[in-house]
């Protein structure tokens, strides 16, 4: 479904009016002092807002949002850094419910999805080598789940131990034979490394019949196209700060904004911000295609984009000089945000040989 520009427009003003008043950077060092990583108050009002069912469909109460829809609040999301599991439970485990759920399940998840109170983690990480499923019981480990310190069940990619056949497995955040060893990532949210022995799992059973595989690659397209979306938020947020910064940083009696080096500076971090948004929009463009045609698009602008974030973030780290890596400059915490979005759902590197790979069989 393509959403309307009144209903994004509408998306991108509440959520930016809810960070106005919420989550300056001074209220958001309170919500990095929780032990949870995040704040249950903003969760219950996104809930409200209905930011949790932008993926629903419209007959369950939500807005069936396409990419654009979903990129205007990851937008926001960058811009304010906001410590919520939007990516990984609103978008990314409701979507792959709602694609590879039967209808009992959808049913039985999708409400507690909505209103906040179930948080559905995709642990999809094959570094340790892929996950076994025999009959109900899986088995294997997943490293670096985002946000699975505060799971209430994880949607665990698999493979099938009879068929070889890729398997989404719904599990218990409790389920016996699941431990989970909880941390903090560099940017202050919370990640887990899952260790399974046998836990008890339910296999996801999709009507439409879309194979596991097709699914989780979709989902993962999915994905990094909202981060690209969040990273152009970090982009706009780190070039309007620096460029305030050296309107008022005075050295030897003059603002250094007169500089005509940092000026020259500034103009190449403005263009790599408007390279950073049109590729994001071509990339939510992409995702309406067909997967083949997508894939070249998708990932050549995930691996452009975080070149070009990192390159923003550098820029401005240095024109701030030495209070450019303190926690009390915000600067700092958008760099440290980008540091995790380079390795979420592929890092520059894998995307870059995607890319390639793309290019040369189109």
């Amino acid at each position: 479904m393509t959403t309307d520009l009144e209903t994004i427009g509408m998306l991108r003003d509440s959520a930016a009016r809810y960070a106005d008043d919420n989550y300056s950077f001074h209220q958001r060092w309170a919500v990095l002092e929780q032990p949870e990583g995040y704040s249950r108050q903003a969760w219950r009002d996104f809930a409200e807002f209905g930011f949790l069912a932008l993926r629903l469909p419209e007959d369950d109460g939500g807005l069936d949002a396409d990419a654009v829809a979903i990129g205007a609040v990851m937008e926001i999301a960058g811009s304010r850094l906001l410590m919520e599991p939007l990516l990984a439970s609103a978008i990314v485990g409701t979507g792959l419910l709602l694609k590879q759920g039967s209808a009992a399940q959808k049913a039985a998840l999708l409400p507690a999805l909505a209103d906040g109170s179930l948080v559905l983690v995709l642990a999809d990480d094959d570094e340790a080598g892929p996950c076994v499923i025999d009959g109900n019981r899986i088995t294997g480990a997943k490293l670096g789940v985002l946000h699975g310190d505060i799971a209430g069940k994880f949607l665990v990619s698999a493979i099938d131990a009879a068929s070889g056949a890729a398997v989404v497995a719904l599990v218990d955040a409790d389920a016996a034979g699941l431990s989970r060893h909880n941390y903090k990532l560099v940017d202050g949210r919370g990640a887990a490394t899952l260790r399974l022995d046998g836990a008890v799992a339910e296999r996801l059973q999709p009507e439409s019949g879309q194979p596991a595989a097709a699914a989780l690659a979709d989902i993962r397209d999915e994905a990094t196209v909202a981060l690209c979306a969040e990273t152009l938020g970090i982009v706009r947020s780190l070039v309007h700060t620096t460029n305030e910064y050296l309107k008022v940083r005075k050295q030897f009696g003059k603002f250094i904004g007169s500089n005509q080096a940092l000026q020259h500076r500034m103009v190449d971090c403005l263009l790599l911000q408007e390279e950073v948004r049109a590729l994001t929009a071509a990339a939510q463009q992409a995702l309406a295609g067909p997967a083949e045609g997508r894939v070249r698009i998708v990932s050549g602008a995930r691996a452009y984009i975080a070149t070009a974030a990192r390159q923003v973030a550098n820029e401005a780290i240095q024109m701030h000089g030495g209070v450019g890596v303190t926690d009390e400059v915000d600067v700092s915490h958008y760099f440290r945000r980008l540091m995790v979005i380079a390795a979420l759902f592929g890092n520059r590197d894998a995307h870059f040989a995607r890319f390639v790979d793309a290019a040369l069989t189109a």
